[in-house]
């Protein structure tokens, strides 16, 4: 006799073998003690969690001639034709190379016809949902009013596919994925009755790998057992798997949080010379970074992760030193590369990119992180503003009714540095003036340009989170750590510092300027022209004078809009 596979030799016989269905069992069971058969039956729920299985116990169960508490005896002659196929009363069809319309009026033209042997003739359409629309259109009436004798158990992992109509005429049961612990628990019975000592580690590492498949899981249990191994370990498994240990990816993770580039590429050359699968290699690094995740942000890490206690203790140091923002981002270039690996004719290349990529964004991590940075500055505007606004009080109150009147410039919002060492109200961080060409001497006679000074803008702020709000949110972490300024009637100045002044660029795309103009205009009640400059640049930036020709144009389109006419501006 030739060799029986696991899965198959260890497939349950009756409901009680069944692993954690209990819901279905039970109901089933029920069925059969009280006679109350359906003539329908949908058995929906991932692969490998015992749905077919499940089909020819219940077809036995309802034909046996000596049925024990609901479950089939498997010793008479009903139940052991039905297991070694000499009676035909019992058809399985597989839906997914079965699937036209001829192939579902052969059923209707067949079940018209009692069963030869049996009690009942049934019919098991395995992944159902590969039918046709014709196919369904044929069955539908069959299905619904069947003769008494036929019982159909429909089985599917796509219960999403089947139409409305199909579903209603069925009793349908969802069968769960099965537990980790139930799958080591089948797991070790099996070894221990083919003489094979299992360790745990090894046992929950093919649980995790099977995800709630115990047919999955069985099958890679005997590929484990096929080298004529009496032991398996830990690494048996992963050998198999063609996974790389623990170790070497958590050795993969200190080179990308240390920079190590030359490491990664070590790392990537010895998992190839290895012959490693570098998709399933980019699986298992999005899942390593998970985990590492989850030991960031929860308190109990132990209690989510199915791992071995050094591994966890080894995750959370590793946690440590990086902002839960950064890993959020590390696992979404990890799933892009992924993503793209199928579709790349060097996918070798594209892995080597991936990880020199996230080696660089570690570079200072605190500082360089967009949203820690956004976090900061928050909190200093914040504290700032405050301070800045309490200040220009105290100096309006400490003026007085014997405070000189006010310059055409301080009417036109634009403020003065305090004189001398009268630096009451003065915030140096949120209000601190520029001066304009050249530097300001006490001897020498001050032109009009160099007494210039330009005011920060209090509202930006308010403008830059008016913009996150409305979703754009591209443009509002270019302009995280910017400020404005006065440049004149009508137009404002947004100032890139030295550290961000490389995107100052990515404004020059029309779209960009418009929602940065218009957000600005909304928030500061006027309409304003907007500049991107440099923090050090700011120096040569003349006070912008009001345009006489755009003020004429805007009296134009306004007088356009309230009459409902149609106005081309023409340069």
């Amino acid at each position: 006799m030739s060799y029986i596979s696991l899965y198959r030799k260890w497939r349950p016989q009756v409901f009680e073998d069944v692993v954690e269905q209990e819901h279905v069992v039970r109901t089933l069971r029920n069925s059969v003690i009280s006679g109350r058969i359906a003539h329908a039956y949908l058995f929906c729920g991932t692969r490998g969690t015992g749905k077919t299985t499940m089909a020819h116990i219940l077809a036995r169960a309802i034909n046996c001639l000596d049925p024990v508490n609901g479950d089939p005896c498997n010793r008479c002659e009903i139940c052991t034709g039905i297991l070694d196929g000499s009676i035909l009363d019992v058809i399985e069809i597989d839906a997914a190379s079965n699937n036209s319309v001829d192939n579902v009026r052969e059923i209707r033209d067949e079940v018209v016809y009692a069963p030869s042997r049996a009690k009942y003739k049934v019919y098991i359409i395995d992944e159902v949902h590969m039918l046709s629309t014709g196919a369904f259109n044929a069955l539908l009436k069959t299905l619904e009013e069947p003769p008494p004798h036929v019982v159909f158990i429909l089985a599917t992992t796509e219960p999403h596919r089947l139409p409305a109509t199909i579903l209603s005429r069925c009793q349908r049961f969802d069968f769960r994925r099965i537990s980790a612990e139930g799958i080591v628990a089948r797991l070790h019975k099996i070894a221990a009755a083919n003489g094979i000592t299992l360790d745990a580690d090894a046992a929950g590492l093919i649980a995790k790998l099977s995800d709630g498949a115990l047919r999955d899981a069985i099958s890679l249990l005997d590929q484990c057992i096929a080298p004529g191994n009496e032991v398996i370990s830990y690494n048996d498994v992963l050998s198999v798997a063609g996974m790389v240990n623990d170790d070497f990816m958590a050795d993969l993770a200190d080179f990308i949080i240390n920079r190590d580039t030359v490491s990664v590429l070590n790392a990537v050359s010895e998992l190839v010379a290895q012959g490693k699968d570098t998709g399933k290699f980019i699986g298992d690094m999005i899942l390593y970074f998970r985990n590492m995740l989850v030991c960031k942000v929860a308190s109990s890490p132990e209690k989510l992760l199915e791992l071995r206690g050094d591994v966890i203790e080894r995750l959370k140091k590793q946690s440590e030193k990086l902002d839960h923002n950064l890993l959020i981002s590390i696992i979404r270039d990890l799933s892009e590369c992924e993503a793209n690996l199928k579709w790349s004719a060097h996918p070798r290349i594209l892995l080597e990119a991936t990880l020199i990529k996230l080696s660089e964004m570690n570079l200072n991590i605190a500082e360089n992180d967009v949203l820690t940075r956004l976090a900061r500055l928050e909190h200093i505007i914040e504290r700032g503003a405050l301070t800045g606004a309490a200040g220009a009080a105290g100096e309006t109150q400490k003026g007085g009714a014997d405070s000189r009147p006010e310059s055409p410039n301080e009417t036109a919002g634009i403020e003065r540095e305090p004189a001398g060492d009268d630096k009451s109200g003065y915030n140096a961080e949120n209000n601190k003036s520029v001066q304009i060409d050249g530097a300001k001497s006490k001897n020498s006679k001050k032109t009009a340009a160099q007494e210039f000074q330009y005011r920060r803008i209090p509202e930006w702020d308010q403008v830059v989170t008016d913009i996150k709000n409305s979703g754009r949110m591209a443009i509002y972490l270019y302009l995280v750590g910017t400020y404005a300024v006065e440049l004149g009637t009508g137009a404002i100045g947004v100032v890139f510092t030295a550290e961000n002044r490389t995107i100052k660029d990515y404004f020059t795309k029309t779209e960009n300027l418009d929602v940065v103009k218009e957000a600005a205009s909304r928030r500061l009640g006027r309409t304003v022209r907007v500049k991107f400059i440099d923090e050090e640049d700011i120096s040569g930036i003349k006070e912008e004078k009001p345009d006489t020709r755009d003020e004429v144009e805007e009296k134009l389109k306004d007088i356009a809009r309230r009459h409902n006419v149609p106005l081309e501006v023409v340069e």
